[in-house]
């Protein structure tokens, strides 16, 4: 599901002008410098099941951390992730979402220790139910 949800955000034209190709997961590789940018993680993930087993529907939480120089380039980056997943529904590289919608949003401190730069960050929910295409 990670690849599949990572295409879908570098599919997305007015995301990638603003972020490139600066989605990771977890953490962002040392080698990336530039501002903004975007960390997502699985926050809980569960299974589906009915009386013969599972049944293929996995509901996963993902967050988006949006982490940005300007608050204005936060809002930018955090409007364009949900406009492309707010209500999604669709097969990416395998992976059938059958709805992914933002849960909560919200402005969390960047602030930094000693002469460190200033960072913005902008955290969006993103309740997603998915299966694997058969």
């Amino acid at each position: 599901m990670q690849e599949a949800l990572t295409a879908l955000l570098l599919a997305h034209p007015p995301l990638t002008h603003l972020v490139g190709t600066r989605v990771h997961w977890m953490r962002l590789p040392k080698q990336v410098k530039a501002r903004p940018y975007v960390n997502l993680q699985e926050v809980w993930s569960s299974e589906g099941y009915h009386f013969r087993g599972r049944s293929g529907l996995t509901r996963t939480s993902v967050q988006a951390d949006v982490w940005a120089k300007t608050y204005a380039d936060g809002v930018a980056v955090t409007r364009a992730l949900s406009d492309v997943l707010s209500g999604y529904r669709g097969t990416v590289a395998g992976v059938v979402f059958q709805g992914i919608f933002v849960r909560q949003a919200r402005d969390l401190s960047g602030e930094t220790a000693g002469r460190e730069r200033q960072l913005f960050r902008r955290s969006v929910d993103f309740d997603v139910s998915w299966a694997l295409e058969s």
